[in-house]
């Protein structure tokens, strides 16, 4: 039954997004970071929903009137090019088949990525696609929290099974991210049931992150509340959902969580973490051996890359670490381009944040800016202990940091008059729904 009313809503949809391509972006968003499908237990958990959406989205897109040129900025740039490396280094790839499959995978992320680069280029479209993020990882977000304050915090949350977030510390990293859109849709909220709404799942989401046992996610979620304060409006709701969390993880977790934590004193304490660090090493080993491309994507595959770059009785596995694992499957190049795209990232929401401060009409965007920084500060942080080097969230956040500061500069610079009308050169403003 399950399978059935996800068909024919997804199916439903379709007429829209013909209509309006816009809308098959945000219907990719959705069945790409909530993973609906899996969670249906029939045909529809391993149907390429995913795919169907992207191709009919592109095929509406092309047909529409849309403006379909992509903002030049720092950031289309640096995706274009990064795209482009891990191309590269797919050729001269450890484990070719493996490799090829992950980057057609990552191949697809970045097309919708650029999709996304060329059509959400007003106020309106940003809004509803932080929306739909927020409503499609916020779903975990809110039932983990109530299932880890119900059964008191003893089982595991997990993610969707056969998705990006499926581990306890993946989705404790894409639920750090998601927290700081939660606040930036409350700030912005004129209605209170929504602000309190929005109040009560971000609790929920702390004790989600709190529930998923990730000691990663628990320093992350330390990280993100601290940049909340820093950069948020209106602090005292923030510092009272801090202090509540505070409170009830010290006095409601169960003791093995508590034990849990508290190997964070010690990485040696735990199998886990010495097996990461292992994996660390083996990514320091094989760069420096393979410094212009590295071993290619899932290079940790390899027996023969392990056998020769691991330490000594080191256990084969994933490099859990979104910095050694570029540095390892992309080489010293690979690692430079995707940490330009993070700074890059920043240093647009610091204009934003520049341009914007003291004018009303662009507090939206101001806060947006903060926001998108905070969710970027929780991957930096979180994301040092975990695989999560292309996930597709991080990528969409980065193209829309470009398109908020472009959105931003024009209307702070351009003549009044310039503003009610298209722009020539960039696709920043569209006739059909004014900034």
């Amino acid at each position: 039954m399950r399978d059935i009313a996800l068909a024919l809503f997804i199916f439903g949809t379709i007429p829209f997004i013909l209509s309006r391509p816009y809308i098959g972006l945000l219907m990719w968003s959705w069945l790409g970071y909530m993973n609906p499908h899996r969670l249906c237990y029939g045909f529809a958990y391993s149907f390429p929903w995913v795919m169907m959406i992207a191709v009919l989205t592109m095929v509406s897109f092309a047909v529409s009137k849309e403006r379909k040129k992509i903002p030049v900025s720092a950031v289309s740039v640096l995706l274009f090019v990064f795209l482009a490396w891990t191309g590269v280094t797919t050729l001269f790839a450890a484990e070719p088949a493996a490799a090829a499959e992950k980057f057609q995978e990552f191949a697809k992320i970045m097309v919708m990525v650029f999709v996304t680069l060329m059509m959400v280029n007003t106020r309106q479209r940003m809004h509803w696609l932080v929306w739909m993020i927020v409503v499609s990882l916020g779903f975990y977000g809110v039932k983990g929290g109530v299932f880890t304050v119900t059964g008191g915090g003893v089982n595991h949350v997990l993610g969707p099974p056969g998705s990006f977030i499926s581990d306890n510390n993946a989705l404790a990293l894409a639920l750090c991210m998601t927290l700081p859109f939660m606040r930036y849709l409350q700030l912005q909220a004129s209605r209170k049931v929504v602000r309190v709404g929005l109040g009560l799942g971000m609790l929920l989401t702390y004790a989600a992150v709190l529930g998923t046992y990730s000691r990663g996610g628990l320093i992350g979620l330390a990280v993100v509340s601290g940049a909340l304060f820093l950069k948020s409006r209106r602090r005292l709701a923030v510092i009272v959902t801090m202090l509540v969390v505070v409170f009830a993880a010290y006095h409601f977790m169960p003791p093995q969580w508590l034990a849990r934590m508290n190997t964070l004193q010690d990485a040696t304490q735990v199998n886990t973490a010495e097996t990461r660090i292992q994996s660390w090493k083996f990514a320091a080993n094989l760069a420096i051996h393979k410094p212009l491309v590295g071993g290619g994507f899932d290079d940790y595959k390899s027996t023969m890359l392990w056998d020769a770059y691991a330490p000594e009785g080191a256990k084969q596995r994933a490099i859990h670490s979104i910095y050694f694992r570029a540095l390892s499957e992309q080489g010293f190049a690979g690692l430079i381009l995707f940490l330009m795209l993070l700074f890059a990232s920043w240093r647009n929401c610091s204009r934003v944040r520049t341009l914007a401060r003291g004018t009303p009409e662009h507090k939206w965007a101001y806060d947006l800016a903060s926001m998108l920084q905070v969710s970027l500060v929780a991957f930096v942080v979180a994301g040092a202990f975990l695989p999560m080097t292309y996930f597709d969230l991080v990528y969409q956040l980065i193209a829309l940091s470009a398109l908020l500061e472009i959105h931003v500069r024009q209307r702070l610079t351009l003549p009044e008059r310039a503003l009610s009308q298209p722009l020539s050169d960039t696709p920043a403003v569209h006739r059909a729904l004014p900034g």
